[in-house]
């Protein structure tokens, strides 16, 4: 077992779904306050619930964080290979008279919770059970009479230090007798966590703040098996821009929708971590000295410098907002800083861009290369690189019709034609010269040389808007140029 003294922290996800941006933001937390600290972060798939757990899942979970960069430092916990400890937790807690047993058919709570609810008051077990005797309760054990073990809520008030919320307590006379263990005799989550966390030495929960009602009763039970108990903090939760509950109805929140989406991983751990974090604004309050930074919003930060500055006192107490505009400019951000190297191999390997047709197997690394930089400062995210640049790698079979009503003029027709015999007779296929070539052809034709710029622009990329034409000329290459205008020509300059 590790020293207590080393900070030890998990995250669990249920592989019961996809890893959600949310969930994301927990990991993250952790992953971060371990580091500062120098401590452990662990990571438990909480997979106890037979019918609704998927390996697929668990699986996906884990190239999500992967894919965010946070491998755990020790080896996943699966939960369900630990049934067999939490029942014999469960039982001590029986033997020692901080359970008992419940002998309550469904049926007999259903109709509990039915009289509650015509009373119009709070569904709160009655502790029917727990006024039994023993003679009563050995019979029923020799009979066979399926019992559940409910944990016996002591009197009093439990009280907690949140790092994130302050001093929180709970009466426990608002905590029922909560099950541990279910009449078909699997553990419930709240004694497996208790017990994981436990046999993990887990130093610090860090979690979402819908976990917070679960807080108490987890404290008994440590207090009830004479266990130290972690420390707590929770997390508020992250809203969408409407200020509701995100939800996959409105928006993606899967983290694998993001790198499908074409968003760098080092983005994505950049923004998720300011939903609720504040870096400091000055280098000294950074920890790096030097003069006070500018009085803007910190948020381009990396992950090793959010490492070095995260602290539990910068976390917000109240709900984030999901902004994708935020996330859109964040993103555009690494893209322009990435080694262009990099961003080549993420682009072979999107799946997006290849289920759009985008076969990078015809293109020489050289060619994409060029096309990422050439590119780059318009690229939110890298799938921009099919939707807004998808005629570097695709032939364009269509014009667009807008442009064609705006830009196109008939008596145009012989003058483009023309300048097409001037472009295969450039020998050095430069930007510069191509530009060259074309103002001084309108210039002799006496007509402004954006009419034809706009012209080239359609037949080369079958849109109004690119980066500058004449280096997407460059980067496209003199054959494939001249074919297109050919094309252009044949199919449209003849109608």
């Amino acid at each position: 077992m590790e020293k207590m003294n080393e900070i030890r922290v998990r995250f669990a996800p249920s592989p019961t779904g996809f890893l959600h941006v949310g969930g994301a933001r927990t990991a993250i937390f952790n992953w971060l306050f371990a580091r500062n600290q120098n401590g452990k972060f662990l990571l438990r798939i909480e997979d106890t619930d037979p019918e609704r757990s998927k390996s697929e899942l668990s699986e996906q979970i884990i190239r999500s964080m992967d894919w965010l960069g946070m491998a755990p430092d020790e080896p996943i916990v699966y939960q369900a290979l630990n049934i067999k400890r939490h029942k014999e937790v469960a039982y001590d807690l029986l033997k020692t008279g901080n359970a008992y047993y419940a002998f309550e058919t469904a049926e007999e709570l259903d109709e509990q919770r039915k009289q509650a609810q015509k009373n119009k008051v709070n569904f709160k077990y009655n502790r029917a059970s727990l006024k039994l005797d023993e003679d009563t309760i050995n019979k029923y054990l020799s009979e066979g009479k399926p019992y559940a073990i409910r944990f016996k809520v002591p009197e009093g008030v439990t009280e907690f230090n949140d790092i994130v919320h302050g001093k929180t307590s709970f009466n426990n006379s608002d905590v029922d007798d909560f099950v541990i263990l279910r009449s078909d005799g699997s553990p419930v989550y709240m004694i497996a966590v208790v017990v994981d966390d436990h046999d993990m030495s887990i130093t610090h929960i860090i979690r979402g703040d819908d976990h917070l009602s679960n807080t108490p009763k987890q404290i008994l039970l440590y207090k009830a098996m004479g266990w130290e108990v972690p420390e707590f903090a929770h997390l508020p939760m992250i809203l969408d821009e409407e200020k509701k509950k995100l939800s996959k109805r409105r928006s993606p929140v899967g983290v694998e929708d993001y790198n499908y989406k074409g968003y760098l991983p080092e983005a994505m751990f950049n923004f998720l971590t300011l939903l609720g974090f504040s870096p400091p604004l000055s280098s000294q309050e950074r920890g790096q000295g030097g003069e006070v930074a500018a009085p803007e919003k910190i948020e381009i930060v990396s992950k090793d410098d959010l490492t070095k500055m995260f602290t539990f006192t910068r976390v917000n107490k109240s709900s984030s907002v999901f902004d994708m505009k935020k996330l859109n400019w964040i993103n555009s951000e690494y893209i322009r800083s990435a080694d262009t190297g990099k961003l080549i191999g993420i682009a072979k390997d999107s799946k997006y861009l290849i289920e759009n047709g985008i076969d990078f197997s015809k293109f020489t690394d050289e060619y994409i290369s060029s096309v990422i930089t050439l590119m780059k400062e318009r690229l939110n995210t890298l799938n921009d690189l099919y939707d807004f640049g998808g005629y570097f790698f695709i032939e364009p079979e269509n014009f667009d019709e807008k442009g064609l009503v705006k830009y196109w003029n008939p008596e145009l027709k012989p003058v483009f034609a023309e300048f097409l015999n001037i472009l295969e007779q450039i020998e050095s296929w430069k930007a510069g010269e191509i530009e060259e070539k074309l103002r001084i052809f309108a210039e002799t034709k006496e007509i402004k040389a954006a009419q034809l710029i706009h012209i080239l622009r359609l037949s080369t990329t079958g849109k109004t808007v690119s980066p500058g034409i004449f280096e997407v000329m460059e980067v496209l290459g003199k054959d494939k140029v001249t074919n297109r205008i050919k094309h252009f020509i044949s199919s449209i300059l003849t109608v």
